[in-house]
């Protein structure tokens, strides 16, 4: 019978775990990796997985969890690297696609795949805490009545528009030159639309 682990055994055994997993869906998608290919990586058993992951299911949920807290706390710093709104606004949305260019992976780990039903705790706290990101800063900029409207629809319509033009960008039907300049573009249309009406403008 194996020795019981402490959780910090057990917390770091599952970090390596997951950080190979990311490696491997990455490289051959979910499909393609195995607990065995990444047990194998790791110098383990496949049986030896079944102690941290009941199986890849659960594997690719926890890694996912993984990817999307990386990703929050990029945003999270970018919303604390300023307290001008307008500042902040652009801060977030530059993190947000850096994030995505650089780790382009990890972003189609975060949005390209079915989601598991029931959902693991750990991957709905991690998409919770996502879209806290892309809804705080407007929360903002709507207590300080620079938008009005309810956050959480703003936040996701900046959100999608961005989601999108990502998309297209990685699929290489636009250019680099093309994204930005329709990035913001889209962005000031959304912003327009929320900015609260002036009282002499019906």
């Amino acid at each position: 019978m194996a020795a019981p682990l402490s959780e910090e055994q057990v917390r770091q055994a599952r970090a390596r775990i997951i950080a190979e997993a990311e490696r491997q869906f990455a490289a051959s998608g979910p499909d393609g990796a195995s607990l065995r290919s990444i047990a194998r990586a790791l110098g383990w058993t496949a049986a030896s997985l079944y102690r941290y992951f009941p199986g890849k299911e659960a594997l690719l949920a926890a890694t996912r969890a993984a990817v999307l807290n990386r990703f929050s706390e990029r945003i999270e710093t970018a919303y604390a690297s300023t307290t001008d709104l307008w500042e902040r606004s652009r801060a977030v949305g530059r993190a947000y696609v850096g994030f995505a260019f650089e780790e382009p992976h990890a972003y189609r780990l975060m949005f390209g795949h079915a989601e598991p039903d029931p959902k693991p705790p750990e991957l709905q706290r991690a998409e919770d805490r996502s879209m806290r990101t892309v809804t705080d800063y407007v929360e903002d900029m709507i207590a300080a009545g620079l938008l009005e409207g309810d956050a959480e629809a703003i936040g996701r319509a900046y959100w999608a528009a961005l989601h999108g033009l990502i998309v297209l960008r990685m699929a290489g039907r636009i250019g680099a030159d093309e994204f930005e300049a329709r990035r913001h573009q889209t962005m000031r249309l959304i912003t327009r639309g929320a900015r609260p009406m002036r009282k002499d403008n019906p």
